[in-house]
């Protein structure tokens, strides 16, 4: 597939990296020559300096037998006006990110001929959210309409798992354990064998339907208390969007912004929302305002150290659950490290949902894991799979991969063993590091 990226910043930059991945053919447009040199030294595709709304440029690199053009820059002009002549030129698929409330009516971009339009901040917002509901976890993919579920937690001290063997809690738990499909483990993401030994401190990676899953977090990690009181730290579009979500659905919210123009216009427009004029890292403010009764503190302010501390401070004094929003990916899988129980990427988030707009052959469906470049993938079997029919231990599967879930054509979740047979119409939800990827789509005949 010929994929060209406009823009070379965080998002056109990791979308690059897990295409190029994929064996697709890339191609990034950049006009900034400091941005062009730190790809080249990084990515394994095309870089070319460019501007990605001369039409003229366009028509050298060949729209015509473009398959997808994403325009991703900071700048929402640029990608509209760019995807827009890309279109006009005769390119396949059109992505644009697209920041602004002022493209949009009811949630969908008022110009036509653009496929898809991605809102960085939106995109985390729903990230949060489901981190928020989902008490326990510290990651959360859903697959086949919501009915598979990937979810990653850290693995308590005093956790009943901890220091036992994988083969050790399935004969156990039984029924009431679900597959660890992965665990990331110093910042490292492994592949889990029976003889794995689940550790405090591990992040583990649990799949199957939602109840399975739920059960299995129990163990892992403390059962926290149902989401009612939630403090939010930033006032900026994230934050807006994310305290009238939670005030919708009869959440106390407490919104605080150093800005005071910023509060003034939040308070205008969240009527069930505490606004607060104050620092999200006053620790006097903070324990004045409860934080120990806090049951979930998002920091969202547009510095990452701002919102680390905020954090830090906020699990410190006990609040039960904090999230964290960071311009930069790699610091994703870091920051559960230092105790902050789930970090957000706005760039990650988007990257990841233009990937997952990449279909090819029977995969369906592609979530990143973080910014380990390891990959959750949904396949629909077809009859040209070569692997139907026979149980999955006579199978050559690939060992940097993990099968996680089957569904099957009656609509139940199956956790797959050995004896598990592969049938036409399954969905198949499968985690794979990233050398493993290209492998495992060759198993399921997607290539």
């Amino acid at each position: 597939m010929k994929i060209v990226i406009v823009g070379a910043g965080a998002v056109g930059f990791d979308l690059a990296r897990t295409l190029s991945r994929r064996d697709h053919d890339v191609t990034i447009i950049e006009k900034d020559p400091s941005k062009v040199g730190a790809a080249q030294e990084q990515l394994d595709c095309s870089i070319v300096i460019g501007n990605g709304t001369n039409p003229k440029f366009l028509t050298d690199i060949g729209m015509r037998d473009c398959d997808l053009f994403a325009a991703v820059t900071d700048i929402d002009e640029v990608n509209v006006i760019s995807c827009l002549t890309a279109h006009k030129l005769g390119a396949g698929k059109k992505v644009a990110r697209v920041r602004s409330d002022g493209y949009y009516l009811d949630d969908h971009l008022v110009l036509d001929n653009i496929d898809l339009a991605i809102n960085p901040e939106l995109e985390a917002v729903r990230t949060v959210q489901q981190l928020l509901w989902d008490t326990a976890a510290s990651d959360v993919h859903e697959f086949a309409g919501g009915r598979v579920r990937v979810v990653g937690a850290l693995v308590d001290d005093d956790s009943m798992v901890a220091g036992k063997s994988l083969l050790e809690i399935e004969s156990k738990l039984g029924s009431r354990w679900a597959l660890v499909i992965t665990v990331v483990r110093d910042g490292e993401t492994l592949i889990p064998r029976g003889n794995t030994v689940i550790q405090s401190g591990d992040q583990v990676y649990v799949a199957g339907s939602r109840a399975a899953v739920d059960r299995a977090l129990a163990y892992v990690h403390a059962p926290q208390s149902q989401l009612k009181n939630v403090m939010i730290v930033g006032a900026n579009q994230v934050g807006l969007h994310l305290a009238r979500d939670l005030e919708h659905r009869g959440v106390n919210v407490k919104l605080i912004d150093r800005n005071k123009d910023k509060c003034i216009r939040a308070s205008d427009s969240l009527h069930k929302v505490l606004v607060l004029h104050g620092d999200g890292t006053d620790v006097d403010l903070l324990l004045s305002e409860g934080v120990e009764e806090i049951d979930g503190f998002v920091s969202v302010s547009r510095d990452e150290e701002t919102n680390l501390m905020a954090c830090l401070l906020a699990h410190y004094h006990g609040a039960r659950k904090t999230i964290c929003l960071v311009n930069r990916p790699n610091y994703v899988p870091l920051l559960p490290m230092l105790g902050v129980d789930a970090a957000v990427s706005p760039r990650l988030s988007a990257s990841d949902a233009i990937a997952r707009f990449v279909k090819r052959g029977s995969v369906v469906s592609t979530h990143s894991l973080g910014f380990s470049g390891s990959e959750i993938l949904q396949f629909h079997l077809t009859n040209k799979c070569s692997c139907l029919g026979k149980p999955l231990s006579e199978l050559s599967f690939p060992r940097t991969a993990v099968i996680g879930a089957v569904l099957n054509r009656s609509g139940r979740v199956v956790t797959p063993r050995g004896d598990t047979v592969l049938s036409v119409g399954d969905e198949v939800v499968v985690f794979s590091l990233p050398d493993g990827v290209n492998d495992v789509e060759k198993f399921f005949g997607t290539e």
